[in-house]
């Protein structure tokens, strides 16, 4: 049988990612007796789940509580949970009907998915920044959009260039249809979009007739005060879809997000999402629920600032101590990356392998284009631990000084 022959155009065109890539050559390297360091995925650390929380929650579950948890939900999401999320987010303010403006995903990759199905067709104009994160566009990239990437700074998306690609896309006589932007503590730069960045580029979407998807994983991790007014915060006419998860803040395995946006928009996507997956796990909505209710939730958030904070310095001080001169990297203020950029001539895509077998594992920054690059990394500080943080930035950078 040739298995080759059976596959959909889509099916066609799944190849194993970066992430694949690393893990299949982790775990070879594990059966060798071979340690890896990881300081590739924004994962949680592990010592610090609220595990005793979430137990003590499912301790207190009646009979009642689970009838509910183990019959069939809502595809929108259970109601405690949406109504928990709504008082929550209005003190970041964002203000959301829960029973008609928000729907719970797994995760914010549903969210994803979920708006590719609903909103896009082929050749349809996205503007993403670049770089951006590798699982949007391996998620729009599904439907064959025609993705136009708008520069970062150190501000985050530019809106003047953003205003240019605009205007180059009607040139040629087509039409933005959406922009997908992570205005706090961006993938993979951290890089945080200021206040009068965020009002310009609402002005722009009024002015020009697109959709916005913003996507705030990393926001409630900052290191500095505050996260700016989300964009969704600032939406008068309903044009902004939110999404944000659990993942970065509680747990990634509990598999909680959610989408915030116009209530037409909101049916659209239950009515897609009934077709995947029919509704979420009820037992981890309930659990998330009950989190926000006795506020672990900001209790949690305020202890994982505080760990990532001291990790990220970690990191940092292990650069300036190992990394070669000509390599420049940012200061994150939140989230939970750090990126590189390297001389020219070196190639962080090729390198990658040999700093695997080396003991280190990152990932390259091409991944994060739609352009050819090849220069860039991005590390990971939240998942290792404080020793291996160290000795993992210490193998890189006596590769990297081997490379320039």
């Amino acid at each position: 049988m040739n298995p080759d022959k059976f596959y959909s155009k889509l099916g066609a065109s799944f190849k194993p990612g970066v992430l694949t890539t690393v893990v299949l050559a982790a775990e070879e390297l594990k059966r060798q007796g071979k340690k890896i360091i990881g300081l590739t995925g924004g994962m949680y650390d592990e010592p610090n789940f609220p595990w005793k929380e979430v137990k003590e929650a499912i301790d207190e579950a009646t009979e009642a509580d689970w009838r509910v948890m183990l019959q069939y939900g809502s595809t929108a999401g259970l109601h405690s949970l949406r109504e928990q999320l709504a008082a929550w987010m209005k003190g970041h303010s964002i203000e959301a009907d829960p029973y008609r403006e928000m729907m719970i995903t797994t995760g914010s990759q549903e969210a994803l998915d979920l708006v590719t199905r609903v909103f896009l067709d082929k050749g349809d104009v996205v503007i993403v920044g670049a770089p951006t994160y590798l699982s949007a566009l391996g998620a729009f990239r599904t439907v064959d959009p025609d993705i136009r990437q708008a520069k970062l700074d150190e501000n985050g998306m530019d809106p003047e260039d953003l205003e240019k690609v605009i205007k180059q896309v009607k040139a040629e006589g087509k039409t933005l249809k959406l922009l997908y932007i992570i205005p706090s503590f961006q993938n993979p730069t951290s890089t945080m979009l200021p206040m009068e960045r965020r009002k310009r580029i609402l002005e722009l979407a009024e002015k020009h007739d697109f959709l916005i998807l913003e996507d705030n994983p990393y926001g409630y991790i900052s290191f500095e005060g505050p996260m700016p007014t989300p964009l969704k915060g600032l939406d008068k006419t309903g044009r902004v879809m939110y999404t944000s998860t659990f993942s970065k803040i509680v747990s990634p395995g509990m598999r909680i997000g959610w989408l915030v946006a116009h209530r037409e928009f909101i049916a659209k996507m239950v009515e897609a999402k009934s077709n995947i997956s029919i509704s979420n796990a009820l037992p981890s909505q309930w659990v998330a629920a009950k989190l926000f209710e006795k506020g672990v939730v900001d209790q949690q958030i305020e202890k994982m600032v505080k760990v990532y904070r001291k990790k990220r310095d970690v990191m940092l001080e292990a650069m300036d101590a190992s990394f070669p001169k000509e390599a420049k990297w940012n200061h994150p203020k939140g989230g939970l990356f750090l990126w590189v950029t390297l001389p020219e001539h070196v190639n962080a895509t090729e390198m990658l392998m040999e700093a695997v077998q080396s003991g280190v594992a990152y990932i390259p920054g091409n991944n994060f284009f739609t352009t050819s690059t090849h220069n860039h990394m991005r590390l990971n500080y939240s998942h290792p631990s404080i020793p291996d943080i160290t000795e993992g930035i210490q193998i890189l950078g006596s590769l990297l000084k081997e490379k320039i």
